[in-house]
């Protein structure tokens, strides 16, 4: 993560911490979540931050699919 794109990175793990798990994989951020997350920490998020930390989430949630089913396939073979 460049330097000048690190505080997304943090604001993007602090919206993923308040992320309750899901039964089948991770839940994605919702708009909601996002508008109280910034009234409760008083972030100004600008438009296009707002569509890279949903595509950051969109990212992180197919990845952790990905892998839960590659545990699910290596489990099933074993």
């Amino acid at each position: 993560m460049p330097d000048n794109g690190a505080f997304l990175w943090d604001w993007f793990w602090e919206l993923r911490q308040s992320q309750p798990p899901g039964f089948s994989g991770p839940v994605p951020i919702s708009n909601i979540e996002l508008t109280a997350w910034c009234q409760l920490s008083g972030n100004i998020v600008r438009r296009e931050e707002v569509s890279i930390l949903k595509g950051m989430d969109a990212r992180f949630c197919f990845e952790i699919e990905k892998e839960t089913e590659a545990i699910r396939t290596r489990e099933a073979n074993a």
